[in-house]
């Protein structure tokens, strides 16, 4: 018996992938393939590891791909985690579930990717998501959580009013308006019954059952193969030869590229340096790596705050509300996000106040290159944070920021003292010094992959995420983004892929 050829072979069971292999397969004659290197824990979470099911905090190194950022200039490097598990990023994640900016799907559509704006994405937001604030509009499945008012600490609460203080106003709904301001609110999460929702246990579960669906867990991709320019499958690392009519790649924006580059597709003088025969040079792939730098209380001790006794919350708390704020480098939209998180210390038993601050609208952009053809060999992945010196303006503007609403009561009354002695800056370079040697990510990569019209020497695929330069491929995941949004990106994500299907299915 011959080896079935899929009508589509998806690459990649993130969340990009499960919405795909979901609805794909609404189509009962067309036969899907989803393969991934992750383990598959299935539809019912009493089969899922705790950790990563549990909702009060990143599961961040667990499943992961081992990712490294580049070393700087003084040598040091951070962890890139990604989720090496069906369900991708979505099962690793802080659950968090907000949409963006008009303003940034509408830039989408003005750099020449026309269908990509705002007016034409809102609708497979509400598809996606069944959120009981706007129950008439949503009835998706992604159930979106927000934290009672009885579960709100006495930091929350006052966090709010200081926040009132400032300016920043208080909101039911972070994803209410589509064009961003500062406020403060209960963040809107993807989560049911207390644990996560990844993107496994929500649109793939829909599909499970079905015969026209077969998945492929614990299997590394070597390359894409091809017959001339036209893809016709994929090879596995071990060798498998799979045939496919379409194949898609969902892997991230670390792992499509790496893909694409292995594959023949890519700027033709580095793959030749690699000895990879050029099948389409398309310069763009790996370039125009895009993040949200990310001040976190796990690479700096500068955001931290130790709670006064009396209002110690007895219990781990993430970021149940967040703040949307704007910087001194714009005067629109928002560009900053504020992550508050109440927790004690393991060494100290002090209860402390932590923020992260995450640079929503950054402007740098680095690159994702090969080390080697081989599928298991590392990345070089340098996100170039701050090659765009206003990132860095930005970023100080927030720690400066977080000082004012810590000083202001009546949060500043619950506070006894910053964490660390050496919070304040003698000036705004040594604040800068600091940022630039703590900086991290906020695991929000994108773009590596842009989708630009032909004009675009850097464009990878074009408005129907067709790979150029050859046939029968597409790239869907946060790669095509042409702009970082100003938002975690796994509500943006499900959100194209949702659209991408339609369109493929047309």
């Amino acid at each position: 018996m011959s080896a079935p050829v899929y009508d589509t072979i998806i690459v990649g069971a993130g969340p990009a992938g499960c919405v795909l292999a979901s609805r794909l397969t609404e189509s009962p004659d067309h036969r899907v393939l989803l393969i991934d290197a992750g383990t598959d824990f299935g539809s019912d979470p009493k089969d899922w590891p705790a950790e990563l099911l549990d909702t009060s905090g990143p599961a961040i190194d667990a499943h992961s791909w081992g990712y490294r950022h580049s070393a700087d200039q003084n040598g040091r490097s951070i962890d890139l985690p990604r989720g090496r598990v069906f369900g991708g990023c979505s099962s690793v994640n802080s659950c968090i579930w907000l949409h963006g900016s008009r303003a940034d799907y509408d830039y989408w559509q003005a750099l020449g990717n026309e269908g990509w704006s705002y007016h034409t994405l809102a609708p497979y937001f509400q598809r996606a998501e069944h959120d009981p604030l706007r129950k008439a509009a949503s009835a998706g499945p992604v159930a979106v959580w927000r934290v009672p008012d009885d579960q709100l600490s006495e930091i929350d609460r006052a966090l709010g009013a200081s926040a009132d203080e400032l300016g920043i106003e208080p909101t039911d709904d972070l994803n209410a308006a589509p064009d961003q301001r500062p406020s403060i609110g209960k963040t809107p999460k993807n989560i049911r019954e207390g644990h996560r929702l990844n993107a496994a246990l929500t649109y793939l579960s829909m599909a499970r059952d079905r015969p026209n669906l077969t998945l492929r867990p614990d299997t590394l991709i070597d390359r894409i193969r091809f017959e001339g320019t036209r893809a016709v499958g994929i090879r596995t690392v071990n060798g498998t030869e799979i045939d496919g009519r379409e194949v898609i790649i969902c892997s991230g924006a670390y792992g499509s590229p790496a893909i694409l580059l292995r594959s023949g597709i890519g700027p033709a003088e580095q793959l030749r340096t690699f000895g990879i025969d050029v099948i389409a040079d398309v310069p763009g792939v790996g370039e125009n790596l895009m993040d949200h730098p990310y001040l976190a209380p796990y690479t700096s001790g500068h955001t931290s705050f130790i709670i006064a006794p009396p209002a110690e919350p007895g219990r781990k708390i993430f970021i149940q509300t967040m703040i949307k704020a704007r910087s001194q480098q714009v005067t629109e939209e928002i560009d900053l996000h504020l992550y508050p998180r109440e927790m004690q210390d393991d060494q100290t038993g002090r209860w402390l106040l932590r923020f992260g601050i995450s640079l929503q609208y950054s402007r740098s952009r680095g690159h994702v290159r090969l080390t080697s053809p081989e599928p298991t060999a590392p990345l070089e992945i340098d996100h170039c944070y701050f090659a765009d010196p206003v990132d860095l303006e930005a970023l100080a503007d927030g720690v400066e920021l977080v000082e004012r609403l810590t000083n202001t009561r009546p949060l500043a009354d619950l506070l006894v003292a910053p964490d660390r002695t050496d919070v304040r800056f003698s000036d705004r370079a040594a604040l800068k010094e600091m940022i630039r040697a703590e900086v991290g990510t906020t695991f929000h990569p994108s773009s590596s992959c842009k989708m630009g019209p032909s004009t675009d020497p850097l464009a990878v695929v074009d408005a129907e995420c067709q790979v150029r330069g050859v046939t029968n491929l597409r790239v869907v995941d946060a790669s095509i983004f042409p702009f970082i949004p100003r938002c975690n990106l796994h509500a943006p994500t499900v959100a194209v892929t949702e659209r991408m299907a339609d369109l493929i299915r047309k």
